[in-house]
């Protein structure tokens, strides 16, 4: 798979907390864009520093999205998707969809942050990944739901990486706090 051409591109940022020295840092790339349809397309790219391994656990499924509780506890990209029907409507649902190198997926339908989620009934989504031993990509093409055209399109575009104890996490957006916490739409960056 090629880097793809998309629109936005940028190099997620690392959160403060448990940060190790530069050499010991993955690097975190991230390109997307919005279709006339209503698909989210985002490609991100993980570099791992010398020495470093993919944490993944292969007893996760690899197709249903609903199964994957705890996924998040393994090396992860996730992408975070809130239409707004305004710039200032932070309360709106959003959807997380997860993927691991592997290639299991996991998605929540949030309606309130720690409250009120569930798998969503049903996703339309694609997912492509290529893994090497120490550069993976993913590429993900999500509809988003209860998207209007033209609307203003809300989210992050994060990574959890590393073994317990050792855990990174890379946002396009970090929260304020001492601890990494994706779950906040007031954090939530304007994607399109």
């Amino acid at each position: 798979m090629r880097f793809s051409h998309l629109q936005h591109a940028t190099a997620l940022r690392p959160h403060p907390a448990a940060l190790p020295p530069a050499a010991a840092r993955p690097a975190v790339q991230a390109r997307w864009q919005l279709s006339p349809e209503g698909y989210f397309d985002v490609t991100f790219r993980v570099t791992l520093p010398a020495g470093a391994a993919w944490n993944t656990n292969p007893d996760f499924s690899r197709t249903d999205y609903r199964a994957n509780w705890g996924l998040w506890e393994h090396d992860v990209v996730e992408l975070f998707l809130q239409p707004r029907p305004h710039p200032d409507a932070t309360a709106a649902p959003y959807l997380e969809v997860q993927v691991s190198p592997l290639g299991q997926p996991f998605a929540l339908l949030i309606e309130e942050p720690a409250r009120h989620f569930a798998p969503p009934p049903a996703l339309a989504y694609l997912k492509e990944i290529v893994l090497e031993p120490a550069v993976w990509q993913t590429r993900l093409r999500v509809q988003v739901p209860d998207y209007a055209p033209g609307a203003p399109l809300f989210g992050n575009l994060t990574a959890c990486l590393g073994p317990a104890g050792a855990r990174t996490y890379w946002g396009l957006q970090l929260s304020a706090g001492p601890e990494p916490d994706f779950h906040r739409p007031v954090d939530f960056g304007q994607l399109i």
